[in-house]
Parts: structure tokens; C-alpha cells; sequence
């Protein structure tokens, strides 16, 4: 088991990776409402039977302002108040929700999360941002508020489909190209082991990473500067994934991969390097090719919420493990999307 902290302005967060959720669920002082997932709940009805629930639906097209009304009615039906502990229980979609509307219902109630998928372990549950999506464009609404706790129950990801695991290590393979050398290294070599979900290599990765990230949002907490490098990645992803209506790491994968290319291209990454990159994504299961309409591309990222005016903040890799952010403006990106995709 690993215990760390994560301390900002707006709170303090207590995560805790590889310990069993029954022991923890025991520990809850406060009598908690879950916002839960509709299909971790009946996969694991059981273990949240005792608690009072409030359904949240699963699936990208529910990340929104018509789910959060329908979430924030059955909390007046339950008589929450500012004192009831809410619990956003499931994967990266859930605990978004479920932190957005704590931080906003009756302006704001103490809140935690369970985290049930790998991708949220790694980086949705870690950081304070919460939102949802509007007309489909990522995360357009939300906020910035630390969960009290953030409990990491290894054992939940073996009832992930293999496509859903594989779309979490996106996310890890990012902290080891912007961040950290030897963990990049690290996944190289154990990338089949990682797969397999032994479950020592699982605890190193999902504590590293979970580290990395809390490591960067410690000193960063509202995005000023050094916060902006775990983007590497989401700016193109992000509008892949509304042009492809793809998994979140697969559209992140290719999103790296391009980036990787834009780096080449700007001179800060050598050609061998790119191929490392791409070999990584390859040996994950992320896809490397698909096949992109540039010109929805980049009307895309004309919306990205990172856009400046008529420029777009790119993070770009300035060697393996270290990252540039260059602003781009969007007449010179569009040519170079075309020439990317």
C-alpha cells in the first residue's frame, strides 16, 4: 500500500493506492451519499449496498450540464446538506461529475473519491478539476476543488474490459515522456507485466504516476504554468476525440504521437526518438495510425478551451522527459495539421 498527500489552496488530498475498499469504506465517519456509476454499482453492488446512492449514467454523452440537474434534484430529495459527505465512486467520467456538482450544490459540501479505472487513478480523481462537457467540447464547464481523499482499490481494475485498461495507460505512458526518464524506462520493460496487471508492477505505476501528477498540481494547482505540461497530448486528443468518438487514452495516444511529430518538426525531438514514442503507444495496444479529417481537426481545436485569441498553447516534447510550451497560432497550425494527419 502507498499513502501520499496532496496539499493546495482549496484543500488537502489524501490518496491511497492498493489497499482494499471494504477496509476503507469501513472508516467513513460521515454519512455519505455515493454518486456512482450505474455499471460500477451493479458489478459491485454488494460492496456500496449499505449506502445511499445516486445513479450516475455511464457513457461520454451523460457528461453534462442535464445530467448535473437530474444529479442535483435527487440530492434536495435526499435532503443533503453542506455537511454530507459526497463520494463520486466509478472511472474518470463519474468522479468529474460527482466533484463538479459537490463543489457546487448548496456552493460547495465536503467530497472524496473511489476511483474505478485506471485512467482515473492515474490522473482524472488526481488534481481537483471537475467538470463536463458542453455540445461535446471537453470539460468547457467546471471547477477547481480537491477531494478530501481519493482511494485507489487495485483489485476494481480486473472487471475493466481490455480496451478500457489499455485507454487508462495512455495516461501513465504520458507521465514518463514529459515527466520522468527512468519511468519511462521503467514501462518499457514492463510493459507485458503492466498488461497482465501483476499486481506489483500495477502498484509501482499507478503510485508513481499518482505521485508525478500530485507533484505538479502541488505547485501548480490552478494551471499557471508548470501544470500546463500534463496536457502533452489532450490538445489534439481532445479533438480527436470529438471527431472520432473514441476512448479518451486511445484519442490521448494519437494526440502524443503527433505532438511528438510537431516536436520533430520544431527541432526539439530527434527522429529516433519520435519512433521511441511511437513504439511505446505501439507495445500499450494504443493505436498509431488512423485515418483524421485535418480540416475537423483543427475546427476543433479552434474551441479548445486552451485557445488564446488566435493562438493555441501546445505542450511539445523538448527531449524524452522534458517538456516546451509554444504557442501556435491557428493559421500556421492548420497547415500544420494537414501536413501531420
Amino acid at each position: 500500500m502507498h499513502q501520499l498527500q496532496l496539499s493546495t489552496s482549496t484543500g488537502t488530498t489524501e490518496i491511497v493506492v492498493g489497499e482494499l475498499l471494504s477496509s476503507r469504506l469501513q472508516q467513513l465517519e460521515l454519512e455519505p451519499i455515493l454518486l456512482i456509476d450505474e455499471n460500477v454499482l451493479v458489478q459491485h453492488h454488494d460492496l456500496f449496498e449499505p449506502f445511499r446512492t445516486v445513479i450516475i449514467p455511464s457513457g461520454e454523452s451523460h457528461k453534462t450540464l442535464q445530467t448535473v440537474e437530474a444529479l442535483y434534484r435527487e440530492l434536495v430529495t435526499l435532503e443533503a446538506d453542506r455537511s454530507t459527505l459526497m463520494v463520486g465512486v466509478g472511472g474518470g467520467l463519474a468522479t468529474d461529475i460527482a466533484g463538479f456538482v459537490a463543489s457546487t450544490f448548496l456552493r460547495g459540501t465536503p467530497f472524496g473519491f473511489i476511483s474505478t479505472t485506471l485512467l482515473g487513478q492515474v490522473d482524472a480523481s488526481i488534481g481537483g478539476k471537475n467538470g463536463v462537457n458542453l455540445e461535446g467540447y471537453k470539460n468547457m464547464l467546471g471547477t477547481i476543488r480537491q477531494p478530501s481523499f481519493v482511494w485507489c482499490d487495485l483489485s476494481l481494475l480486473s472487471t475493466l474490459d481490455k480496451r478500457e485498461y489499455v485507454s487508462g495507460i495512455a495516461e501513465v505512458i504520458k507521465y514518463g515522456f514529459i515527466r520522468d526518464f527512468s519511468f519511462m524506462e521503467y514501462l518499457e520493460e514492463h510493459m507485458d507485466q503492466l498488461l497482465k496487471q501483476n499486481l506489483g508492477v500495477l502498484e509501482h505505476v499507478v503510485s508513481t504516476s499518482a505521485t508525478i501528477k500530485a507533484d505538479v498540481v502541488q505547485q501548480d494547482e490552478k494551471e499557471a504554468d508548470l501544470r500546463k505540461m500534463l496536457n502533452f497530448g489532450h490538445t489534439i486528443g481532445h479533438a480527436i476525440e470529438r471527431h472520432k468518438a473514441i476512448l479518451h487514452g486511445e484519442a490521448v495516444g494519437m494526440g502524443m504521437l503527433l505532438a511528438a511529430r510537431l516536436s520533430h518538426l520544431q527541432g526539439l525531438l530527434s527522429a529516433p526518438e519520435v519512433d521511441r514514442v511511437e513504439q511505446m503507444l505501439l507495445s500499450a495496444g494504443l493505436p498509431a495510425q488512423m485515418k483524421l479529417d485535418p480540416e475537423e481537426i483543427y475546427q476543433n481545436l479552434r474551441k479548445d478551451k486552451k485557445k488564446r485569441g488566435e493562438d493555441v498553447h501546445f505542450v511539445l516534447l523538448k527531449g524524452l522527459g522534458n517538456t516546451s510550451i509554444r504557442p501556435f497560432p491557428l493559421t500556421e497550425l492548420k497547415s500544420m495539421i494537414h501536413d501531420l494527419c
